[in-house]
């Protein structure tokens, strides 16, 4: 059986899109991404759980306290430990924390989006070297196999602009908590859709500086 010379990439799909009760929109291109967001507006109901057990276990205790006082003491860690938890949820507590959060996860994201692009400018370089040379060489398979990985790098440039371009929604999360706290504005990616590669670093780089800018801005209580 022949093999086909050249196989080329597929686009990624659009991202999926889920709404959250509250209303929040989330866009994920991985659906498994999504789940993670659908169980956090529970977590709060099952800390509160955690802490009425707690409570509970330690009324339990204290008719044992005559014959073993350290029983108390176990229960009044876990009861501080749950307390705690609880307290997360105070929004002067809990909304910083989350914005830091959500910024941390924007900054690693858009840092691995620029690996990735300095990656596919130096391939560009490569299959430009390899398409000279199959001119040269007047060399139609090396040709076909240079202007494939064209074709596929082309293509892997559009799925990262369009990935990027998804995290309008956490960007626009992040400027809402931002807003209550009175911190810079964060710019959205929408330009970066369609863009080439040697002009996508630049905008990146920029939206890293603010995004660090912004980090030191949020007030830790």
């Amino acid at each position: 059986m022949t093999l086909p010379i050249c196989r080329h990439l597929d686009e990624i799909p659009d991202a999926l899109r889920i709404t959250l009760p509250g209303g929040i929109e989330i866009e994920r291109i991985n659906l498994l991404e999504m789940i993670d967001p659908l169980l956090a507006p529970l977590m709060p109901v099952f800390n509160i759980i955690d802490t009425i057990v707690a409570i509970m276990n330690c009324i339990k205790a204290i008719p044992d306290v005559i014959t073993d006082p350290t029983a108390i003491g176990a229960c009044l860690k876990e009861l501080g430990e749950k307390i705690a938890q609880l307290l997360k949820l105070l929004p002067q507590l809990s909304l910083p924390l989350l914005l830091l959060q959500l910024i941390d996860l924007l900054i690693g994201t858009l840092n691995q989006a620029k690996n990735e692009i300095e990656y596919l400018q130096n391939q560009v370089v490569r299959i430009t070297q390899a398409i000279d040379r199959a001119k040269e060489l007047d060399d139609p398979n090396l040709m076909s196999l240079a202007q494939c990985a064209q074709q596929n790098i082309a293509q892997e440039a559009a799925n990262v602009g369009k990935s990027l371009t998804s995290l309008g929604k956490l960007i626009g999360l992040i400027n809402l908590f931002m807003s209550m706290v009175g911190g810079p504005e964060i710019p959205d990616m929408s330009d970066l859709s369609g863009k080439p590669l040697d002009k996508m670093i630049e905008p990146l780089d920029a939206l890293l500086t603010t995004l660090q800018a912004a980090r030191r801005a949020v007030p830790i209580p």
